[in-house]
């Protein structure tokens, strides 16, 4: 049924649900609630507290309807008194419509917050539901004293003992909605009560009945009924638990048919005895002597290497962490052993270049051909790197992830990286898939909890470099005040003095940095100016408007030490190299989570030289100083990464992530047990309908969330 013709709405109220994918009457029944009301209580007019918070419950008989004009305002009054005999008042301000659904001489329930108003018992605007339950006198010796606030002295009477009626039993506990654009949580509760008699003939059941006895499930018709009025509480949690396990099923599901989708694919490598000596090749050209995290992980990375199904890997590790180099000799490897090609793939192109760089050095003295590939480049010098690359002429190459729209071929595809793995997804492997499915080591500067990382990543296996390169100090981080900012001048100038470099950073909580945010940036660009007059000519700005030719110039005219003060947005919170830069302030530091905060923070001490980061904030007070307090006390992303969780939701950290569930509740994202077991569901199912054949319901509403999974 069309929707406006099930809500009987406006056309208003239909384009304001659009703006939120609300189209269907299957898409507003699963709009909800945000909270519940305990309404379970019906009390007398005289048993109320009129100081405990909260929503109070009565019943009366309504006894006569007034209205009134004020202000130009309709005001209606509506008398009605209680089962005992108590009288109180109804007030609705200029609302027609909810005052025409109350009539006299019928029984509602009145539900809302009861106040007294020159002595007399006043619900405003509340929530009246109509009842036909009979009322049953109780013998003599239950009579009380009681009176009408409004009238003389206490009279006996007798009390009522009012039967709820079975369709308020379902609606004691109440659902309070988000609002959306004016449409108040009132309106949906009332639509949505109108529409649960449909709710079995729009929903199907799309788990199999095993699965569901299996793993303890409720079902999906009675989820959605118990979403919107629970029964209890109990059920409520039962019905909550239901749709946060789907939605995590359909994540692990949608990963574990890609994983298993890509390694059906062999790889075209022989799999012979692994070549430790490779390994010692290249390690024995470094300037400088791997970690055991790092080693570790290129124990892991080359045994992938040598299995009949390609790799794929996730690999977590600071900024700093060495992670590049561990790619680096992955390809290596790859290369001597099997001749095979490696591509790097970076969200920016500042990261392309700077990735160029660093594998220039390992590589080139070792006689692989490197080539960097990016929009900036001609055509002509474009088609000479492809034409390379399909003749074997370039054996590592590096790109940004534009350049998969190009017309690209490779002679032997074998090994791919991707930085900052979760700027790309499905797409870019799709796209690598066409070339023998190679190996794809994906890597990550934000720590993941581990809860997360099993919840949105199981398609790979994890592996975590958590130690620093020898010889690398931690950095002091300090949080300080806007006068204390001002305050730091001389130790900037000594520094400077000294060869070293500052970043001063700005907010930018969006990815795609918006105009005003740039105004931010330039206003601080003027700033820094003023303060810093003996630095004519070396302070500069960086922001994402501007050209690729123009933040790589500036970045290395930054680098050599032309510029010794850059003031930034967060286009630098991803790939630049700059060793000697030790000092580093972000303005309003507030305004970021903590994992991006340590992002940042990893810009900055990258050689032996002891190195400071300044989080300027507005205030040290309260929940945000405790929240920035946890920078000064540890350098752990993984531990920060656990605070985000905890403080701002799974949304800080996968951020840049637009198609997965990160509002689901910390409490279900901390909770290992309840993954674990989504993830063993999800390969119980897989095991019993291959490819989920014979579940045309379950592949229906994976496809409706997640496009074609099978694709």
């Amino acid at each position: 049924m069309e929707l406006k013709l099930a809500l009987k709405t406006t056309p208003k109220y239909i384009k304001i649900l659009a703006t939120v994918g609300i189209t269907t009457v299957k898409d507003f029944l699963q709009y909800f609630p945000r909270a519940y009301e305990d309404r379970s209580t019906i009390r007398n007019l005289h048993e109320l507290i009129f100081n405990e918070k909260g929503i109070t419950a009565t019943k009366g008989k309504i006894l006569k309807k007034s209205i009134f004009i004020r202000g130009g305002k309709k005001i209606y009054t509506i008398n009605f008194v209680d089962t005992v005999g108590n009288k109180g008042t109804i007030t609705i301000f200029n609302s027609g419509f909810l005052a025409s659904k109350i009539h006299e001489d019928k029984r509602y329930i009145i539900v809302g917050k009861p106040s007294i108003n020159y002595g007399k018992i006043t619900f405003s605007h509340p929530d009246i539901i109509e009842t036909e339950a009979p009322e049953e006198p109780v013998t003599r010796d239950e009579e009380i004293e009681t009176r009408n606030l409004e009238e003389g002295p206490m009279t006996k009477v007798p009390i009522t003992t009012s039967q709820v009626p079975d369709v308020y039993n379902s609606w004691r506990i109440f659902p309070i909605y988000p609002e959306i654009m004016g449409i108040r949580s009132g309106w949906f509760a009332q639509k949505i009560r109108s529409l649960m008699d449909r709710v079995d003939t729009i929903f199907s059941e799309y788990l199999p009945e095993d699965f569901i006895e299996k793993f303890w499930l409720m079902g999906v018709q009675e989820t959605i009924k118990q979403m919107h009025y629970p029964s209890s509480f109990e059920k409520q949690k039962e019905a909550n638990l239901r749709i946060f396990f789907d939605r995590l099923l359909r994540i692990q599901l949608y990963a574990l048919i890609n994983r298993n989708t890509y390694q059906l694919n062999k790889t075209n490598m022989e799999h012979e005895i692994i070549d430790w000596e490779v390994i010692k090749e290249i390690v024995a050209t470094l300037p400088f002597e791997l970690t055991n995290a790092q080693k570790k992980v290129i124990k892991h990375i080359t045994e992938n290497i040598h299995e009949p199904k390609p790799m794929l890997r996730l690999l977590q590790g600071d900024v700093g962490s060495g992670k590049t180099v561990v790619a680096a000799i992955s390809a290596y490897y790859t290369f001597k052993k099997y001749g095979g090609q490696s591509v790097f793939l970076a969200p920016l192109e500042v990261l392309a270049n700077q990735h160029y760089k660093t594998l220039a050095k390992l590589l080139l003295p070792l006689w692989l051909r490197i080539a960097l590939l990016t929009w900036s480049l001609t055509k002509g010098e474009k088609d000479k790197i492809k034409l390379d690359l399909a003749e074997w002429r370039i054996h590592t190459i590096i790109w940004t992830h534009a350049v998969i729209q190009e017309d690209i071929t490779f002679k032997k595809l074998q090994f791919v990286v991707i930085d900052e793995q979760h700027k790309f997804w499905v797409r870019q492997r799709a796209f690598f898939k066409r070339f023998w499915a190679p190996h794809i080591l994906q890597m990550s500067a934000t720590p993941i909890p581990r809860s997360m990382a099993l919840a949105f990543f199981w398609e790979f296996d994890v592996s975590v470099i958590d130690e620093l390169p020898i010889g690398r100090k931690p950095i002091i981080t300090k949080v300080i005040s806007e006068k204390e900012y001002i305050k730091l001048k001389p130790r900037v100038l000594d520094h400077i003095n000294k060869g070293q470099k500052v970043f001063i950073v700005t907010p930018l909580i969006e990815e795609s940095e918006k105009l005003e945010e740039v105004n931010s940036a330039i206003t601080e660009f003027e700033n820094m100016k003023a303060l810093y007059p003996e630095l004519k000519g070396k302070i500069w700005l960086l922001h994402g408007k501007m050209r690729p030719k123009d933040k790589e110039y500036i970045m290395q005219e930054f680098k050599v030490g032309k510029i010794c003060l850059l003031v930034s947005t967060t286009v630098i919170e991803v790939g630049v190299d700059i060793p000697d830069a030790t000092i580093m302030v972000i303005k309003n530091a507030e305004r970021f989570g903590l994992s991006q905060l340590h992002q940042l923070r990893g810009r900055i001490g990258r050689s032996d030289i002891q190195s400071y980061c300044f989080l300027e904030t507005k205030s040290k007070a309260g929940n945000i100083g405790k929240r920035l307090k946890a920078m000064e006390e540890t350098n752990d992303g993984f531990k920060l990464a656990e605070l985000d969780l905890q403080n701002r939701g799974a949304g800080e950290i996968l951020w840049t992530m637009q198609s997965w569930e990160s509002d689901i509740p910390v409490e279900i994202l901390s909770d290992l047990k309840f993954i674990e077991k989504i993830q063993e569901g999800a390969k119980w199912l897989l095991e019993k309908y291959p490819n989920l054949k014979w579940l045309p319901g379950l592949k229906k509403y994976l496809e409706e969330k997640m496009g074609d999974v099978l694709a």
